[in-house]
């Protein structure tokens, strides 16, 4: 016997908490799954890379979504997954986003955004400087434009460039690689 709802708006508000209350089940089960469980299941199971590729796309859809709803913790994920898979040094496009984040006023008052040098002038003004093996042209690009931006009020260029060597790239103490790479993700 099936049951009869005098009118089509209160079966279909039925029908959609009934699909609700299933989602809602079938998310609680999925919680308890890992998705690096998953992943090691698949490999160990003889997984393809069309598999892999493929969860990578499911994992890109639930970035994308997170990038909508929390745009603070995308850039964090997406942080920690540079680095899981470059380790604690820029590429081009991260060294571009942090550039663009920075900002300063000089002595006169006026405001300057982004890059005050390119990753060229750097790399022609710091070629005779030793850096830390794995270093790359765009963890200087980021680590001497931060410098000029904090220090641009009182120090001539050729000051800032002698102090962002030995702030980012001298320091024996820091405890890992990428000093300014943590520093910008602070």
């Amino acid at each position: 016997m099936s049951l009869r709802l005098p009118n089509r708006n209160l079966r279909s508000s039925l029908l959609r908490i009934n699909r609700c209350h299933v989602s809602a089940l079938a998310a609680q089960n999925v919680i308890d799954m890992d998705y690096k469980s998953m992943i090691k299941s698949s490999a160990e199971k003889g997984g393809d890379e069309k598999a892999m590729w493929a969860s990578v796309d499911v994992t890109k859809e639930a970035m994308e979504y997170i990038r909508e709803k929390d745009p603070a913790k995308y850039e964090c994920l997406m942080r920690k997954l540079h680095e899981s898979l470059f380790g604690k040094h820029y590429c081009e496009e991260m060294a571009l986003h942090d550039i663009e984040k920075m900002h300063s006023l000089g002595a006169d008052g006026t405001k300057h955004v982004g890059a005050h040098w390119t990753a060229d002038q750097v790399e022609a003004a710091t070629k005779d400087k030793t850096f830390p093996t794995g270093t790359t042209k765009w963890d200087k690009f980021v680590g001497y434009n931060a410098t000029w931006h904090d220090l641009r009020k009182k120090f001539t260029d050729d000051q800032i460039l002698a102090a962002a060597h030995l702030l980012w790239f001298a320091d024996e103490d820091w405890h890992s690689d990428g000093k300014i790479w943590d520093y910008m993700g602070i």
